[in-house]
């Protein structure tokens, strides 16, 4: 198997995992457990890389707030985020955007596993809008929720970064373009494109 360029260049696959990971999540402070879950690292190899990010400088420790399943209180969380005072961070985002096969095709090759698709926007991470609140935006007229969460934890998996998505079937999603709601605005209100419209989605969003 041909060796990953960047994982020479910055010392593991793991390593660059992490570094997508939070340069494409800069406002999010994310606990040690949740940062190897979504990496999909094992605990010591995502313990050994972050120690190494963390004394580059990349990132930083944080202590934060969160609401733990079951339970009716916040409880404080140690964790890591990005570093954004780091002093290379706009050329570091810019060249693992730039080497990751962050794009249309390869998030509908994941996709279409979870069945045929009739809708698919992406805006966010895929346009470099590292700040948006969503993703991906899709339908389908069979949605099984479960396949399409494999399919983005899949891509998750290979990016080395978290997704953030909604699916809806067809009919639901243009319910919602009609009535203009707030998690529709919240993609095509932003930089986005869509990459599949067999329903004509285009047709309804407002002129501008």
């Amino acid at each position: 198997m041909k060796s990953d360029p960047l994982s020479i260049l910055f010392g593991s696959p793991a390593r660059v995992k992490l570094l997508r990971f939070f340069l494409f999540n800069p406002s999010k402070d994310f606990s040690f457990d949740e940062i190897s879950r979504r990496a999909r690292l094992v605990r010591r190899t995502a313990r050994t890389e972050i120690n190494a990010l963390e004394k580059a400088g990349v990132i930083k420790k944080k202590v934060f707030f969160e609401q733990l399943s079951q339970k009716d209180k916040k409880e404080r969380v140690h964790g890591y985020a990005l570093n954004k005072n780091f002093p290379e961070l706009q050329a570091l985002q810019t060249f693992l955007f730039e080497t990751a096969p962050i794009e249309g095709k390869t998030l509908l090759r994941h996709l279409r596993k979870a069945g045929a698709l009739d809708f698919v926007a992406i805006a966010g991470v895929f346009v470099r809008d590292f700040e948006q609140r969503l993703d991906v935006l899709l339908a389908m007229k069979k949605l099984s929720e479960k396949k399409v969460e494999t399919a983005i934890r899949s891509l998750e998996s290979e990016l080395g970064i978290e997704i953030r998505y909604a699916a809806f079937s067809s009919e639901d999603l243009m319910y919602r373009v009609g009535m203009y709601d707030k998690l529709t605005r919240d993609l095509f209100d932003y930089p986005h494109q869509i990459i599949v419209d067999k329903i004509g989605v285009r047709d309804e969003l407002p002129r501008t």
